[in-house]
């Protein structure tokens, strides 16, 4: 049984007469009923001033609060309305965290504030003390490229040798002074001697001006150093030993494997008949 497609035609006269006996029906219902008069102006200017409202508020929002009074005035703006809107609820929340916020910075900024002061306060009382006291510091020296006006710090001499070697010198002039005849500028040097060593010590420094300690102190540096280069050397020895060791035993075992392959190829040229063993 074959099915016969029926093709269903828009009647638009149909439909205009349909939405014209429903429009009828409508005005007529209307007619009948007693609706109350709309004031169309009252709503129209509530409307345009709610809206007004609404832009000045936004364009308030644009301008970020800079002081914690800013962001309470603009909570107590939004908290005095009647109804919020969720967009109002959302402003308030943030407007609460952000007074949290700037409180709590102003109160670190306050005490900040407050420890530089006190400070400034115990520096200054410092300085009154020493004023009085009359413990005033000198200004540091100026460091310029021709280094004028600064002051260097002698460097103490720490290699015993060359300690030695300086001391054997002012003997050697001393000697030849008291030769010549020369007492007063003997006593004069002795003194001048005796004196840098004073001072050296009182500034902490540790003066070395014995002969006899300072020979024995360079025997025992060249017989340290004389026994680390014999160290040294036999490093060196171990190191090159076991070098050549490991050479010697590289080209061993190359040797080895060259003459197992040759082995190996003999044997399978045997098993081929390609070589008769004995001729």
């Amino acid at each position: 049984m074959q099915l016969t497609k029926t093709k269903q035609t828009f009647d638009l006269k149909k439909v205009v007469q349909i939405l014209t006996t429903e429009n009828k029906f409508i005005t007529d219902l209307f007619s009948i009923l007693c609706l109350p008069p709309r004031n169309v102006t009252e709503e129209n200017e509530d409307q345009n001033e709610s809206n007004v409202q609404q832009n000045n508020f936004n364009r308030k929002d644009t301008t970020r609060a800079k002081s914690l009074t800013e962001l309470q005035e603009r909570l107590q703006a939004i908290t005095s309305k009647k109804k919020l809107t969720y967009k109002d609820k959302l402003v308030k929340k943030n407007l609460k965290n952000r007074m949290k916020k700037k409180s709590k910075q102003d109160d670190r900024n306050a005490q900040q504030k407050l420890l530089r002061t006190q400070k400034a306060m115990q520096l200054d009382n410092k300085i009154q003390i020493d004023n009085v006291n009359g413990c005033v510091k000198t200004a540091k020296p100026v460091f310029n490229s021709e280094d004028l006006g600064v002051k260097k710090d002698r460097k103490q001499e720490k290699d015993p040798k060359k300690i030695l070697k300086n001391l054997e010198k002012e003997q050697g002039k001393l000697n030849m002074l008291k030769e010549s005849g020369e007492i007063g500028k003997v006593i004069e040097l002795t003194e001048k001697i005796a004196w840098k060593n004073a001072l050296a010590k009182a500034q902490g420094e540790k003066v070395k001006d014995d002969p006899i300690l300072l020979k024995k102190t360079v025997q025992r540096h060249e017989q340290k150093k004389r026994s680390s280069e014999k160290k040294w050397r036999a490093h060196q020895e171990n190191v090159t030993k076991s070098q050549q060791e490991r050479q010697n035993k590289r080209t061993e075992n190359i040797e080895k494997r060259k003459r197992e392959k040759k082995k190996s190829k003999l044997k399978k040229a045997v098993k081929k008949g390609k070589i008769i063993p004995g001729f």
